[in-house]
């Protein structure tokens, strides 16, 4: 798939997906949401990717939806045809995406991520901040609600009271602020944010791919599971990574005080 919307990079078992709309703040269209779906999915069908970072090009991670794209929704429902929604177009399918996915995704918001542009960052396992930016679910200020799962994904990351604070104001929230109520992990200068992603992703790729699937799974069930279930899946997770080849070699490598060849397992 050639990308019109988004740029996409592979370098140091690190995919990189950049949106990039930089005249437009990176607004959001159906056609940028296909395109992140399928790079989502191309990182993750690709071997040589241990780890997905999501980014914005230029001074915006991504500013909402293109306002274009409402008042044709808008136009095209007046005429009957309600079918046409460019505002959840082409992301339908993202959370459960992101909720199975192999790879640990890391959401790197380097400015402004506002409607839609702050709710693709909830389904990703780490979300780190530039001191400069900030996040705002603006829905309320449209005439819409919250999407991709978020009523679902931000009480369980910052609590129900501040998580209906957050939606029903639409206020513009700081890195400050994201960081004190556990929105975001880490905030850093403007121009580190991409440099800490990579650090973070480079810590990861030091543990076994299995490994990192399975746990990345685990905590992702953990947002609705019970103790007992939980359990349950470490027991059947664990056995697996036991009896795995990537086990076998990362403990022959720790003791022999050398990397780990996973392509020695691949072969």
């Amino acid at each position: 798939m050639a990308y019109e919307t988004i740029l996409y990079e592979v370098a140091a078992e690190i995919a990189t997906v950049t949106l990039n709309r930089p005249a437009k703040l990176n607004a959001y269209t159906a056609t940028m949401g296909r395109e992140i779906v399928d790079a989502m999915c191309r990182a993750d069908d690709d071997r040589d990717v241990r780890v997905i970072i999501l980014t914005g090009a230029g001074r915006a991670f991504c500013a909402g939806a293109d306002i274009s794209g409402f008042a044709d929704n808008i136009k095209a429902r007046a005429e009957g045809d309600s079918g046409n929604s460019e505002r959840r177009g082409g992301m339908t399918d993202y959370p459960q995406l992101m909720r199975t996915l192999g790879k640990p995704s890391i959401a790197a918001i380097n400015g402004i991520a506002l409607g839609i542009g702050a709710t693709m960052t909830l389904p990703c396992d780490i979300r780190i901040m530039a001191d400069t930016a900030k996040i705002g679910f603006i829905f309320s200020r449209v005439g819409l609600m919250p999407e991709l799962g978020s009523s679902y994904l931000l009480p369980r990351l910052i609590g129900a009271s501040r998580a209906a604070e957050v939606m029903l104001t639409g206020r513009h929230y700081s890195a400050a602020e994201c960081l004190q109520m556990g929105l975001v992990s880490t905030v850093v200068p403007a121009d580190a944010i991409l440099t800490k992603a990579r650090e973070i992703a480079a810590e990861i790729i030091l543990g076994s791919p299995l490994s990192l699937a399975l746990t990345r799974r685990a905590v992702q069930q953990g947002l609705t599971g019970s103790l007992e279930s939980a359990m349950e899946y470490e027991g059947f997770a664990l056995e697996r990574c036991y009896s795995s080849p990537e086990h076998r070699e990362y403990v022959s490598a720790f003791l022999e005080k050398r990397a780990p060849d996973l392509a020695r397992i691949r072969k």
